[in-house]
């Protein structure tokens, strides 16, 4: 099954092509602001380098937040009518269980992506293979999302809000901080996260489907 994977959660965009859980393509970017005139230039370049028609595609992916307003309205709003379109099928991921995903270790993993008004966008996933979700998603003070965690166990912290509150997470006793190349969530992931899915029958209803805002996420819980 070819799969197009669209990550548009954060500053960092990315668009990725897979057969099944292999990757063929991949486009990432820094788009601060610039989601709307980047997805689909990036996208028909990632086709053409890879050879594939917009026919080509079985299924489209997409990570639906927590993340930013702008890029995931458009991200979502992209792959929902492309899937709708082509009448194929959809699946939309979490963008912190993509972040955790990403970060490819083993044991408890803490994705934290920054929000913005002094707080951050966090979940917890024990991760041996496909990550397992601990704790729903929570958007929070820094403080507030580590007072949640457990701390009799090293926990992996990776992701944007790494940027701005490196020093504050490492007040958890027992932090790993992950590599800063993985901290962004990658449309690789998302790909392979929703192969994972469609391979078991799985997918959502690309009428229905809506992502993820952060003060959402705050306001209601969520659990991807």
């Amino acid at each position: 099954m070819r799969i197009l994977a669209i990550e548009t959660a954060t500053a960092v965009g990315s668009v990725a092509l897979l057969d099944r859980g292999d990757v063929v393509g991949e486009v990432v970017e820094a788009v601060p602001q610039r989601h709307l005139e980047w997805l689909a230039p990036a996208i028909d370049g990632a086709l053409r380098a890879a050879g594939w028609t917009p026919q080509a595609v079985q299924a489209v992916a997409v990570s639906r937040g927590p993340g930013t307003f702008t890029g995931l309205r458009i991200g979502v709003a992209t792959a929902a009518a492309w899937a709708r379109a082509a009448g194929i099928p959809l699946v939309a991921t979490s963008t912190l269980e993509t972040v955790a995903a990403g970060l490819e270790v083993e044991g408890l993993v803490c994705p934290v992506l920054d929000v913005r008004r002094g707080e951050v966008a966090g979940a917890l996933f024990e991760c041996n293979g496909a990550p397992r979700r601990v704790l729903d998603d929570l958007v929070a003070p820094v403080e507030a999302l580590l007072a949640r965690l457990p701390k009799d166990r090293p926990v992996v912290f990776g992701g944007d809000a790494l940027v701005r509150y490196a020093e504050a997470l490492r007040a958890h006793p027992t932090a790993r901080l992950a590599p800063a190349h993985r901290w962004n969530p990658r449309a690789a992931t998302t790909g392979r996260l929703a192969w994972a899915r469609l391979a078991r029958g799985d997918h959502d209803d690309p009428y229905r489907i809506a992502p993820i805002y952060a003060r959402a996420a705050a306001a209601m819980g969520t659990q991807g």
